[in-house]
């Protein structure tokens, strides 16, 4: 009889285990967001538990530059945390930023899977503030489908995509389309710059530093089709080099 009474007390005690574990709030989740992000990822909770959930999404990369995408929803399926990992999925949208990912946090890692994000091209102002210049326009289009990064290293790939680029210096609208490719190279991660489509031809390679988030970048703007509708565009962009063609480079600093 004690014996049973005791294997009974056991049983209630996880099942009670269990329904705390179920119940944890939302507010665990955001919790933890905002602390290994750095508050650089606040999330809000306005519902919910730590495995599927509501709240605010607002991004602050830099840090003085607030991108609030809105309501966001998550999902965590329990079950990855028996490989050591969490796998988290997690939608917001607000008018015309949207994001849609799948992530994953191991120890020193974290790994971006089907990523599809879109925002304001002007937001390309607070990553590089003498973008301010040449006053962006159209939207940016952020896609991964495997990139890990680790402490110091990054492996795997993804697009940026500046889409109907536009510019308040010149009329012609759009310029074109541009896909900057990333591709992981260890403690390196190789850029490289293609036009898509467009009257504005932009290319250009560099890297990207891990350890200190030094960007190396040289490319080349080429304005033949239409070079005197893009003539007060033009001198922003680079050293003139003759027949439309213009050089230029960049050294920023983006750390993780």
């Amino acid at each position: 009889m004690k014996k049973r009474m005791l294997l009974y007390v056991v049983f209630g005690l996880v099942f009670y285990l269990l329904f705390l574990i179920i119940q944890i709030p939302a507010s665990w989740f955001a919790w933890g967001v905002n602390y290994y992000s750095h508050n650089t990822v606040r999330l809000d909770p306005l519902s919910g538990s730590l495995w599927h959930g509501k709240g605010r999404l607002v991004i602050y990369y830099p840090q003085t530059a607030p991108h609030d995408f809105g309501n966001a929803e998550w999902r965590i399926n329990p079950l990855w945390l028996i490989t050591g990992r969490v796998q988290v999925e997690l939608q917001a949208d607000k008018q015309d930023m949207k994001v849609k990912t799948a992530f994953s946090l191991g120890k020193g890692t974290i790994a971006l899977k089907d990523t599809d994000a879109t925002f304001p091209a002007a937001s390309i102002s607070d990553l590089y503030q003498p973008a301010i210049m040449i006053g962006p326009q159209g939207r940016v289009r952020l896609t991964t489908s495997d990139l890990v990064f680790g402490r110091q290293n990054v492996e795997g790939s993804a697009a940026l995509e500046w889409l109907a680029a536009t510019s308040s210096l010149s009329s012609v609208q759009p310029l074109g389309d541009y896909r900057l490719d990333i591709m992981g190279a260890g403690k390196t991660a190789n850029l490289k710059l293609t036009t898509l489509r467009g009257d504005l031809e932009l290319t250009g390679q560099g890297q990207w530093q891990l350890a200190n988030g030094q960007i190396q970048f040289t490319g080349m703007a080429n304005s033949q089709k239409r070079e005197k509708e893009l003539e007060s565009l033009m001198p922003l962009l680079g050293k003139d080099v003759g027949s439309g063609r213009r050089n230029f480079s960049l050294t920023y600093r983006l750390p993780l």
